[in-house]
């Protein structure tokens, strides 16, 4: 009970300091005087001199306050930066995957049962981006606000120019990764629940994307290792999850006395598989291999399966051309 009493009464306190923060804040930001904004407010008669006096002494407590609240602001911005980056997308009608919660996908739990579409992985990609720019604006608005207490605007202008100068200098590869991790969102060259090998200069990392910042890019490898790479290394990489097709072949070696019985039967059957064969996305190719022919002949079989599919397919092939030469009596070569 007293606990509660205490929280009414320190609470609305706290606000009202924290709003008088704000409003000094602000327009010290802005260089406009408090006091004569009051004077011509209350009228045309002088202000006491004990108020005078008094906000003299809380002038610094409240700008210090301002810096307080307004970095407390800030914080919360970056709490509820993806709701406000899905609220964002809605209004500018972003045509990609619009989800039916906001809450954030947990791409571990989600990956393993139902993999996204492309668009969903589209859309939490550009959910984060803009959510990562929300976050980063919210800081330094901030920043500058909170500078502006004990610095003049025009002065905290030079000073920047200054700092930016010797910080574009000492952190070109900083501000590398941000270029091109903007580059690489915005071109699309990948999503999160992407799988992806990134090539670098004596190394490869390949695995499923589970998080995209401007800076970095968050990978999960197949050992279940979390690997972080600068997005100004990603610049060869392989996404498999883009692919239209897996493409597939075997090889297939028989007597050379067999040869034109052996292609007869591959021809056939190449109209035919695509109907026995659902993932089997066209009539495979029959060509030679190394064009050598001596007491064994070897046909490659070259296919285009269903993404992803083209492991199994083979197996699958492998036992309709092996139960078809059987049929028509044609030997496999040892």
């Amino acid at each position: 009970m007293r606990r509660r009493l205490l929280i009414l009464i320190v609470a609305p306190l706290l606000a009202a300091v924290a709003l008088g923060a704000l409003a000094v804040g602000l327009l010290q930001a802005a260089h406009i005087d408090e006091l004569q904004l009051f004077q011509s407010i209350v009228g045309a008669e002088p202000l006491p001199e004990w108020l005078i006096d008094t906000y003299e002494l809380l002038r610094v407590p409240l700008r210090v306050a301002f810096v307080v609240v307004i970095f407390l602001l800030a914080w919360l911005v970056t709490r509820v930066s993806r709701r406000l980056a899905g609220w964002m997308l809605r209004i500018a009608r972003y045509e990609g995957f619009r989800p039916a919660t906001s809450a954030p996908l947990v791409f571990d739990a989600v990956l393993e049962k139902a993999p996204l579409s492309p668009a969903e992985r589209r859309h939490h990609t550009v959910l984060l981006l803009v959510a990562s720019l929300i976050n980063a604006s919210a800081f330094v608005i901030a920043f500058i606000l909170a500078a502006g207490q004990f610095v003049s605007l025009v002065n905290l202008a030079v000073i920047s120019t200054v700092v930016a100068n010797a910080f574009g200098f000492a952190a070109r590869d900083f501000i590398g990764d941000l270029l091109n991790g903007v580059s690489n969102i915005f071109e699309d060259r990948f999503d999160v629940g992407d799988n992806i090998s990134i090539f670098k200069v004596g190394d490869t990392v390949e695995g499923i994307v589970e998080r995209v910042t401007v800076r970095t890019l968050s990978i999960r490898t197949r050992g279940g290792e979390l690997i972080v790479v600068p997005q100004g290394e990603v610049r060869t990489l392989r996404n498999y999850s883009r692919g239209s097709f897996s493409g597939t072949s075997i090889t297939v070696r028989v007597p050379a006395s067999d040869l034109p019985a052996a292609m007869a039967v591959l021809l056939a059957l190449a109209d035919e598989a695509p109907m026995l064969l659902p993932d089997l996305l066209a009539p495979w190719k029959v060509v030679s291999q190394d064009g050598t022919l001596g007491e064994a002949a070897e046909i490659l079989i070259h296919t285009k399966a269903r993404y992803g599919h083209g492991a199994g397919l083979r197996l699958r092939i492998m036992t309709l051309v092996g139960d078809r030469l059987a049929l028509a009596g044609v030997r496999l070569a040892g």
